[in-house]
């Protein structure tokens, strides 16, 4: 069912503030926060390695044995669920929230039916009988673009192609119509046009049950056809955020411009190669002084590589951690 207008404009569905996570001692995430409203896709946005997934498996409480959350609060409508036992995140996990991960192949149990792993998202309910939990099944596979689902709920993963295993994750994750899906890097190693399918699904499918969506991806191009706002990461911190009209047409931080030089253009240049930012994400055990993207930025000054900029308002809703975001619009873009 959709969430009720009152609710939405209440509470957020996710908020997170202050978000830290550490990895032996090494901040990998640090004071991120976050809110998303029903009904809205959220993009997180940067390169490998700036901490978007580890973000994802943050605010689920899924993080790997060698990462902890040392810091921060996250809710879920209001509800706290970064002290909840593990007990309670099982019962929230694939009921009110769930995830899509970044390789289906391998999050498919390859021993299993596709049909019987959907079903399982549906297995705590004690009121659907085997016969009605069938009919769902073949409902969901049907809804996310399956054909002849009653063949391909008893195929294996690996019978089926990549595309087809990501419906079947996104009918795994949406059959309980949560209230938030996270959605990892979805769309990688996918044709562009499956890629463009499985995002207006995913679209559909938000607008459907009013579900608030967490897009996680490196693609400003994916950005641009399916968030409302976005959320641009680098080093464990988010360093803009706003609307994608607002942030696709003026950036305030080198970061994003840069990032926005690399969307190929039909009307630019024939045969020219694309911009690349130069240099790489740095190692979370060595993270730069100050700006942690001023190794990397054409207009770092000392005072960048001294201080690190807070993020400020710019505007309405879009802020910025830059100390030079007035001079983007003359030398970045």
């Amino acid at each position: 069912m959709p969430i009720p207008r009152e609710t939405q404009a209440q509470t957020p569905v996710l908020s997170c503030t202050d978000l830290r996570i550490e990895i032996g001692g090494n901040p990998v995430v640090d004071g991120t926060s976050l809110s998303i409203a029903a009904g809205e896709t959220l993009a997180l946005v940067g390169e490998s390695g700036c901490g978007k997934s580890m973000t994802a498996l943050g605010l689920i409480r899924l993080l790997p044995d060698a990462a902890h959350l040392s810091g921060g609060q996250i809710s879920l409508q209001g509800e706290r669920i970064d002290q909840l036992s593990e007990r309670q995140m099982n019962r929230l996990r694939g009921n009110r929230l769930a995830m899509i991960f970044q390789e289906p192949v391998a999050s498919l149990d390859p021993l299993m039916p596709v049909g019987r792993q959907i079903a399982e998202a549906l297995s705590r309910s004690d009121t659907l009988t085997s016969a009605e939990v069938r009919t769902r099944v073949l409902d969901m596979l049907t809804r996310v673009g399956i054909d002849r689902p009653e063949i391909r709920a008893r195929q294996y993963p690996f019978q089926l192609s990549g595309g087809m295993c990501q419906r079947v994750m996104i009918a795994m994750a949406m059959i309980r119509q949560p209230i938030l899906l996270i959605a990892d890097e979805p769309t990688t190693a996918l044709d562009v046009t499956i890629q463009k399918q499985i995002l207006e699904l995913m679209g559909d499918l938000r607008r459907e049950t009013g579900s608030a969506v967490l897009l996680i991806t490196h693609d400003m191009g994916v950005v641009s056809e399916s968030a409302n706002r976005v959320a641009v990461m680098y080093a464990g911190r988010i360093v803009e955020t706003g609307s994608v009209a607002q942030v696709f047409a003026r950036p305030r931080h080198p970061y994003t411009a840069m990032l926005l030089r690399t969307i190929p253009r039909l009307d630019g240049p024939r045969k020219q190669a694309l911009p690349a930012i130069a240099g790489a994400v740095p190692d979370i055990r060595d993270w730069p002084g100050g700006c942690r993207f001023h190794p990397r930025c054409p207009l770092a000054t000392d005072h960048c590589r001294a201080k690190a900029p807070p993020l400020a308002s710019v505007g309405a809703s879009h802020e910025t951690a830059c100390w030079h975001h007035d001079r983007i619009a003359t030398e970045l873009t």
